[in-house]
């Protein structure tokens, strides 16, 4: 599993934030061949505007996992979405899948439908 260490943003986005969401999704990241398998976890929609306030985040929108105390996997996403300034349910609801890219460069799809594949 990709794990990352971001204790800033996850101090962040636990106090900062008001407008987040957070659903059970399945997510999964691409490796050197391939993909990973899926987790099903917690993902946390939040919009860089709220990001932003507290660590200089770049706008957009972003994908939130919570792995363990002080690790998160922090996605900017790359689908058009129209969450404007708060992030809420209905700013996801028209697609059926997301992706993205961590801090680190490396892909993720998180899967918005009930197949997955």
């Amino acid at each position: 599993m990709k794990k990352s260490l971001l204790a800033l943003m996850f101090v962040a986005v636990s106090l900062t934030a008001n407008a987040k969401f957070t659903q059970r999704l399945n997510i999964k990241y691409q490796k050197e061949y391939g993909w990973s398998k899926y987790y099903y976890v917690d993902v946390t929609i939040i919009t860089g505007f709220e990001l932003n306030q507290a660590t200089g985040t770049s706008y957009g929108t972003y994908a939130v996992v919570f792995w363990g105390q002080g690790q998160a996997t922090v996605i900017k996403l790359t689908n058009y979405l129209a969450c404007g300034y708060e992030a809420t349910p209905s700013c996801i609801s028209y697609n059926y899948s997301l992706e993205g890219k961590d801090q680190d460069g490396d892909k993720w799809y998180i899967c918005l439908t009930d197949y997955c594949y």
